[in-house]
């Protein structure tokens, strides 16, 4: 044990003109600990002259005994339980009468020098302190700094004043103000911890000292560190924890405490710093191995909201002792971030360490070429992206713009309130869930719709990214997963996906690789409320992306079937396979019921169509070679790309041992993909696959594990160096995988990832938007790959689309189902395209079809330099129409105009309202429909209130018994006209205002949905924890063994000098 000799005259000249006030010392001793005889000797051989020890023992016998060996007058007392430090050192105030003293609360892993409390004492009286700490130093080597105090920033972040492993060269040796002081050794004035309640009851370790001493300064009182008093410290406290636990704590703490304790006006913003650092800590923690305490400062920033409760009655508490301004403790806390500092005195001591020539640091260079890598592929997403970043993400193909006039969140829940789907024509029925996901979203970005739209397609690349990333966490080394996430951020995929505006191909790149986690996690079978919280986020995670891209379900049931192949194939324990089809069938199940009642039509006729869309009429015969490149034709070298497939087949001959498993996994996802693309480029299959862009989201799955799992061969395991035969295919896999990124290197140099200046849905906006001539329909004809929106097949070369009048918006990304308006529309389009009329313009006038709109080049798929051909017979059919007339003709769109169109809600004339009773196409063939009034339409399904005569009021959407006509007060019963359409026979004129009547059966499905997704998101949590937060509930209580409740005074004249 180290001591510093202490002259006896001297402490007795320091302490003879106080009278040497009493200081009781507080221990905890919690477990078994050989170095416990030398914290004792430390406190018997203390030169304080008024000294009492008191021991808190929740550890075997032993303890006791060595306790009464050393210190015979300490009073000890037995814990039954762990209660925590903070609530066992809040009995101190209790068991010691008196007010005028000092209380010294130590763990039981610091052993203090002999002159400690002396020279502490002294320094709390010279500078009139409320709580002084020691110097402490390392427990082997006194020469090693371990903390002289600590600072800390607005958000609770420790800010360390010395470096790891400084030296003790007295140049901290002078008395200083710090923030805190650590809870290991602490000299409080006893009058000043009863005033502040001691220690918060809710903090039984790991943030208990910030808590205590922010309170401190908030009452008025100094908080000091003394140089001249020494301890020893193990920071065994630290080392018997997990890290995961000590986060968890340390984060769930600290947040609390920034919430309770700062400033009334500052805390919304010290909130937001907060939640904003969360999320840079997390975003950075993915690549330095600091991801799972930052996803628990994350979640503790998030959980905020759920202890507020708690954080209302903590600051009423306080209240009472809040004497200094919330300005003046800002002013003692660290400037900027203290995590930020701490991060770059790490990156300077390291970079001091390198300039040494040391010899670890140059054969142990893991961390920074994992940390440079990661940042270079990052920079490259965001160079790649910086058009989109600075002017939108272009309307082409599936990226519909999101509009506050019609996306804005109020619109869109009062939309799926309704019970309307506005989709196409129309029609009563649920609105697809991703409308209330997409409000819930808006809501989240403060309404900031464009915002969203461009956070939506560049977080996909980084989503993407990052669940590569977590695939093979625990299996594979960092250097080997970064390359993983090197060769994933290098397919052409995403990128041709942006270019072509294919939404739904950039969502399965975001989402595979976390599905592909969740097979890893179901293959580690866990059990109890692990698994159910598996499954819980499983189905959470399978419907939000299902709702947005219907075929992910078919993408991932594909992938489920590659990954139990292998495993299969590779020898893995069946109940690991058994576990991912366990996995995939809830994924199923769970999907369709959270997203039901829109999720109907998954189980319908069609269901196949409806989940996959209609897919576009392949040239056929392309080849292997040059699909297999997963460009499109948007990237010059893409030629390249074919590097990354050669670390599929080198891992397949030389990976060994447990790594085989995950080649054989790699290998299947591409060859599973690859061969379904062949077969349907070869014509041998007779059903629609999804778009080829989402089974090449696969094939880049299949791409990086192979090459992390070369990797992890290469890097990780110890025992390659025998086969030696391997080297030289290694570097050709790993030369490859270079040469194999360069494409996606050299593409982002464009900016905006190959999209088009100029897109289809420019050129559309020559359409008029509610014109006083009243509403209108438009229907979108050609090849379906490049219409604006979801099509419904005419025929093997043709698709169609129906939009109201307007700009095609985010709301038009989902498929409507077909109806008796919609085959109106088919029935028309087949008999212009093969000729067997020239009245189609009549047939679709009881539609209010105003305009045929046939897009001819997007500037995606079809360009000015390899535009594809307009579907044969669509032209030609079209112009022969006697009631069309083409208002604009150029290379890249026609546009017609139906001259007998009527307008979607209007007043029919005595003539066109009886021939409305009848249905087929001969009356509408006979004569042309005539109006006498327009009557605006407004929202989705509602019309202005517009003063109408006697008569028949025709309404373009499919007829349903919940639409009225309210006509003064009166309402009109709706019937059906033309076959399928709607009409109201008003008896009697008045004002009228269409209304559509919400099913209480739809309101009670919407609850049930509701409920449905409140237990599943509950699920994910650990519902104790939850409970914990709403309830506030305080610790177990202490209880220990003794009879007297006062065991120690300030008024006793024992010490240890008497002993």
């Amino acid at each position: 044990m180290v001591t510093n000799s202490t002259d006896s005259e001297n402490l007795e000249a320091r302490v003879s003109h106080v009278g040497a006030p009493p200081v009781v010392v507080a221990v905890v001793v919690h477990q078994p600990c050989p170095w416990l005889e030398d914290v004792v000797t430390s406190l018997a051989s203390q030169d304080y002259p008024n000294l009492q020890t008191l021991f808190f023992v929740t550890a075997t016998g032993a303890e006791t005994d060595v306790i009464r060996h050393l210190l015979p007058a300490a009073v000890i007392r037995q814990v039954e339980g762990n209660p925590g430090y903070g609530p066992l050192m809040n009995e101190v105030s209790r068991l010691v009468e008196g007010e005028s003293g000092f209380f010294c609360f130590m763990h039981d892993d610091v052993a203090l020098d002999s002159n400690a409390i002396s020279s502490m004492i002294e320094e709390m009286f010279r500078s009139n302190a409320g709580v002084v700490g020691p110097k402490m130093v390392m427990w082997d080597d006194v020469s090693v700094l371990q903390s002289v105090g600590l600072g800390a920033d607005r958000i609770g972040d420790i800010s360390p004043i010395v470096e790891h492993g400084e030296k003790d060269q007295e140049q901290h040796d002078a008395v200083r103000d710090v923030f805190l002081i650590p809870s290991a050794c602490m000299l409080v004035r006893a009058d000043l911890f009863r005033e502040i309640g001691g220690f918060s009851p809710d903090i039984p370790l790991f943030g208990e000292d910030l808590d205590f001493c922010w309170r401190t300064h908030l009452s008025g009182a100094r908080v000091l560190v003394v140089p001249a008093a020494r301890a020893r410290h193990r920071k065994e406290m630290d080392a018997t924890r997990s890290v995961a636990t000590m986060s968890a704590l340390e984060a769930r703490h600290r947040v609390r405490t920034v919430a309770t304790l700062s400033g009334r006006v500052q805390l919304p913003g010290v909130l937001v710093q907060l939640l904003l650092m969360a999320i840079a800590r997390v975003a950075i923690g993915v690549f330095n191995g600091t991801f799972r305490q930052a996803l628990a400062s994350l979640r503790a920033s998030i959980a905020v909201i759920f202890d507020a409760r708690y954080i209302i009655r903590r600051r009423a508490e306080v209240r009472p002792y809040r004497r200094v301004p919330a300005a003046e403790i800002h002013d003692l806390q660290s400037r900027g971030s203290a995590r930020l500092w701490a991060f770059i005195r790490r990156r300077r001591s390291k970079v001091q360490e390198i300039s040494g020539l040391t010899t670890v640091n140059l054969s142990n260079p893991k961390s920074r070429v994992v940390g440079v890598t990661a940042l270079v592929v990052f920079a490259l997403i965001i160079i790649g992206s910086r058009g989109l970043i600075g002017r939108g993400v272009a309307s082409v193909g599936e990226f519909l713009p999101i509009r506050s006039a019609s996306e804005s969140p109020t619109v869109l829940i009062s939309s799926v309130v309704s019970g309307w789907w506005q989709a196409g024509f129309g029609q009563a029925s649920a609105n697809p869930t991703g409308i209330v996901l997409l409000a819930i979203a808006g809501v989240g970005m403060l309404g900031r719709l464009g915002a969203l739209q461009v956070l939506a397609v560049i977080g996909a690349l980084f989503a993407g990214c990052i669940g590569m990333w977590q695939v093979a966490r625990g299996f594979f080394g960092s250097r080997a997963r970064i390359v993983g996430l090197l060769v994933y951020a290098a397919v052409p995929v995403p990128y041709a996906a942006i270019a072509h505006g294919r939404f739904g191909v950039l969502t399965c790149y975001a989402a595979l690789p976390w599905i592909l986690r969740l097979f890893v996690r179901a293959g580690q079978r866990p059990s109890g409320v692990h698994k159910t919280q598996m499954w819980a986020l499983t189905v959470l995670f399978g419907a939000i992306v299902s709702a947005f891209t219907p075929a992910f379900l078919i993408l991932v049931l594909f992938a489920s079937a590659a990954w139990m192949t292998a495993d299969l194939l590779s020898r893995v324990r069946w109940q690991a396979v058994v576990a991912v089809l366990q996995l995939m069938f809830v994924l199923i199940v769970g999907t369709v019921v959270l997203n039901f009642p829109w999720s109907s039509g998954f189980i319908a006729a069609d269901w196949w169509q409806r989940i996959i869309g209609v897919q576009a009429v392949r040239a056929g015969n392309v080849g292997l070679a040059t699909l297999a490149r997963m460009d499109s034709g948007v990237i010059a070298i893409s030629v390249l790309t074919l590097g990354l497939y050669i670390p599929v087949i080198i891992g397949l001959l030389i990976v060994r041992g447990d790594k085989l498993v995950w080649a054989a996994r790699a290998a299947t996802l591409v060859l599973f993909a690859m061969v379904a693309i062949a077969l349907a480029d070869a014509g041998f299959l007779h059903f629609a696959l999804p778009e080829y862009g989402i089974l090449f989201v696969m094939v880049a799955c299949g791409l990086s594990l192979a090459s992390a799992t070369m990797s992890s061969f290469v890097f990780d395991d110890q025992a390659v160096s025998t086969y030696r035969w391997w080297k030289p295919l290694a570097s050709v896999a790993l030369v490859s995988i270079v040469i194999g990124s360069l494409p996606a290197v050299a593409f982002s140099a464009n900016g905006r990832w190959g999209q088009p200046k100029v897109s289809l849905a420019q050129l559309l906006t020559q359409l008029p938007t509610d014109p006083a001539s009243g509403d209108y329909n438009v229907v979108y004809v050609g090849r379906s790959d490049v219409l604006p929106m979801p099509a419904m097949r005419l025929n093997d070369q043709t698709a169609f689309a129906i939009a109201d009048d307007g700009e095609l918006t985010m709301r038009d990304h989902w498929l409507a189902p077909t109806n008796a308006l919609t085959d109106s529309v088919a029935q028309a389009l087949d008999a212009a395209i093969t000729q067997q009329t020239v009245r189609a313009g009549r047939l679709l006038s009881s539609l209010a079809v105003r305009y045929l709109v046939v897009p001819i080049i997007d500037g995606a798929v079809s360009t000015n330099e390899q535009p594809l051909d307009v579907p044969p017979g669509l032209l030609e059919g079209l112009s022969l129409q006697l009631d069309f007339r083409r208002v604009y003709t150029a290379n890249d769109l026609v546009i017609f105009e139906n001259m007998a169109y009527t307008p979607s809600l209007t007043k029919l004339d005595e003539a066109s309202a009886v021939l409305s009773q009848q249905a087929g196409t001969d009356a509408l063939l006979s004569s042309q429909l005539h109006v006498t009034q327009v009557v605006p339409r407004v929202r989705d399904i509602d019309s202005t209130p517009t003063p109408i005569e006697v008569g028949t009021i025709h309404l373009a959407v499919p007829f349903s018994e919940r639409l009225v006509l309210h006509v003064d007060g009166s309402d009109v019963i709706p019937r059906v006209a033309f076959g399928g359409t709607t009409a109201f026979d008003s008896p009697a004129a008045g004002t009228a205002t269409l209304d559509f009547r919400t099913p209480w059966t739809h309101i009670l499905l919407l609850l049930a949905q509701l409920v449905l997704w409140v237990a599943v998101i509950s699920t994910t949590f650990d519902l104790r924890r939850v409970k914990s937060r709403f309830g506030v509930r305080r610790n177990q209580p202490v209880v220990l063994s003794g009879q007297e409740d006062a065991l120690l005074s300030f008024t006793q004249a024992e010490s240890i000098g008497s002993q």
